[in-house]
């Protein structure tokens, strides 16, 4: 699987802020060292955008004038970046390695570290029959809420609950919600992600499309589930089972080790 990447991405940090460029810096580097290979990608454009999001939320993004502790203010080059590398990832089938991530950001909403839904746009501007395959442990709020009732597209997520941001708590219409306890352990998790399959299998996307976090791992500072090293390789197994056409994108994922929790994952995909 190709890795759609630019170095840009690592050009702004927060002090202190967990959605840091060390993140990708981490899963580049270990990604190289085992002989993957990396493309570029152009920004995302506003039309890119509009095809999710409001114009009121495109000019809010872009007029900065907004604030907070998960989404502080921001150039707009980084987010229309963001999104650009997942279309990329998208046509080509492969692994969007950037940052910020998207799965909370809503049509008119910036939450969660998200400023644009990059899967969401990636989706929308393929336009095909994609089933959302979301696996960070916060459940993806925004990508709920702009597909829900879309026909054409399934979203399914498994996420720790109780947690940020409180929403995924029971399945609606085309969203299904498989949330979990604190300390699920692996062969739970396991065991659920198979039911989640089944539902994507039985939709017969055209695509898959994966929110992929690295936050269900065991020693995450920002969560509590109990996924191992290895698992992540189970996990991309049994995603790869499927057999579908697939790309991925990077959503959230705070400990040390996310290089090697990534390469676990897609070594099996």
């Amino acid at each position: 699987m190709q890795v759609v990447y630019s170095p840009e991405c690592l050009e702004y940090a927060i002090p202190g802020h967990p959605e840091s460029p060390a993140r990708v810096e981490r899963i580049h580097d270990v990604l190289k060292e085992n002989g993957f290979g990396f493309i570029g990608a152009e920004p995302a454009g506003k039309r890119d955008i509009l095809l999710v999001h409001t114009p009121g939320h495109f000019e809010l993004v872009k007029s900065k004038d907004y604030s907070g502790i998960e989404t502080p203010p921001i150039d707009i080059k980084y987010p229309l970046l963001a999104a650009g590398v997942t279309i990329r990832a998208a046509e080509r089938l492969g692994f969007a390695l950037t940052r910020p991530p998207g799965h909370h950001a809503g049509r008119d909403s910036l939450e969660g570290f998200c400023y644009f839904n990059n899967i969401a746009i990636a989706v929308r501007k393929l336009g095909r029959r994609t089933a959302i395959l979301d696996l960070d442990t916060h459940h993806g709020n925004g990508t709920q809420e702009i597909f829900m009732g879309d026909e054409r597209v399934l979203y399914v997520s498994l996420h720790q609950s109780p947690l940020y941001p409180g929403t995924g708590l029971r399945s609606e219409r085309n969203c299904h919600n498989f949330p979990l306890y604190p300390g699920t352990g692996e062969g739970t998790y396991l065991r659920t992600l198979e039911k989640a399959l089944g539902m994507v299998g039985g939709f017969r996307p055209e695509l898959l499309a994966v929110s992929m976090g690295f936050d269900t791992y065991k020693g995450d500072p920002l969560a509590g589930q109990q996924v191992t090293e290895q698992g992540f390789g189970k996990i991309g197994r049994m995603v790869g089972s499927l057999g579908l056409p697939a790309f991925v994108a990077l959503e959230g994922g705070y400990s040390e080790n996310i290089g090697e929790l990534c390469l676990s994952f897609l070594r099996q995909l």
